[in-house]
């Protein structure tokens, strides 16, 4: 069993991998342009932002804690400049404190996801996008942003590519993974990060499980293609540059293999609310690609 002194060893090459990003010249120089909102590194991060709208407009008050959010707190920035009250968080706050020192971020805190310091439901909502896979214990993590959100909990991470929706999507991945071992090039089940961390993906049975072992009724996700190339980071979304037009292309590509059935893997969006919300809401989130899901009463809990 692994020792509290060795999560402990974790959470410090995380904060230490965060504080790098400084030290390094050709790190901190791709991290100037987490500023800049006409890249296609931007653009990118901005489609997956914009899958919040429909609680953002249907909670037009509400006040929001960003998890894991390092990148000068760009996930917090988004949600302020929808008029929201927004507190960015992460394990290392060097990144934060220069957000706000440009006026980029408002509040912000040096936050361990595994044990936030906030009260019970201090904010409306936690919104965790692509910092699930650094937490050592990312279910102890959950768990923490369940209890200081009031309304609910937003996950962020690549899809499980072992979650299959349909049958033709296994059919697809195993085909696939039948070449790769004919050609001799096995694709590797698990993955890694030079910060020691496990890169953990999610599925929406995982969602459920989460939200039946805290008694909580509600959850919705949506799952939406990305593309990385090297080089978004520095490139304009200008329709004439060549690697903007590949990026959508690719997009656009998977989206159709996706709607088709074949294949599964993508940027899942996950919800977990503590109470079922009303129609209106559900069929809000519905129109925008959710699949909603109300959960089974546990019937050994007095309500």
């Amino acid at each position: 069993m692994i020792s509290n002194r060795k999560i402990g060893d974790l959470h410090k090459m995380q904060e230490n991998h965060h504080k790098n990003i400084l030290e390094d010249s050709e790190s901190k120089r791709k991290s100037e342009t987490w500023f800049a909102k006409d890249t296609v590194d931007y653009w990118r991060h901005k489609r997956m932002r914009d899958v919040l709208l429909p609680l953002i407009l249907f909670f037009p008050k509400s006040s929001w804690l960003t998890v894991g959010d390092g990148r000068y707190g760009t996930d917090a920035n988004y949600l302020l400049e929808k008029g929201l009250h927004a507190h960015a968080s992460d394990i290392q706050d060097d990144l934060l404190k220069i957000g706000k020192e440009k006026g980029f971020i408002g509040d912000f805190s040096k936050q361990n996801a595994e044990l936030l310091s906030f009260q019970d439901n201090e904010f409306d909502f936690v919104y965790c996008k692509e910092s699930y896979h650094h937490f050592p214990r990312p279910a102890v993590a959950l768990y923490e942003m369940l209890r200081v959100a009031k309304i609910g909990v937003v996950l962020q991470e690549p899809k499980d590519n072992l979650f299959f929706e349909t049958p033709l999507q296994g059919l697809f991945h195993y085909f696939k993974e039948f070449a790769k071992f004919i050609l001799g090039r096995r694709n590797k089940k698990h993955a890694f990060e030079e910060a020691g961390n496990y890169v953990y993906t999610l599925s929406p049975r995982e969602l459920q499980k989460y939200a039946l072992g805290i008694n909580c009724r509600f959850i919705a996700h949506r799952t939406q293609q990305d593309c990385y190339k090297k080089g978004v980071e520095f490139e304009k979304t200008n329709d004439n540059s060549k690697l903007f037009r590949k990026i959508k292309r690719n997009i656009l590509f998977y989206e159709f293999l996706y709607k088709l059935g074949l294949v599964t893997s993508g940027i899942m969006t996950g919800i977990i609310l503590k109470e079922i919300p009303n129609d209106e809401l559900i069929k809000k989130l519905e129109s925008n690609g959710y699949k909603t899901e109300i959960l089974s009463v546990n019937p050994y809990i007095q309500e």
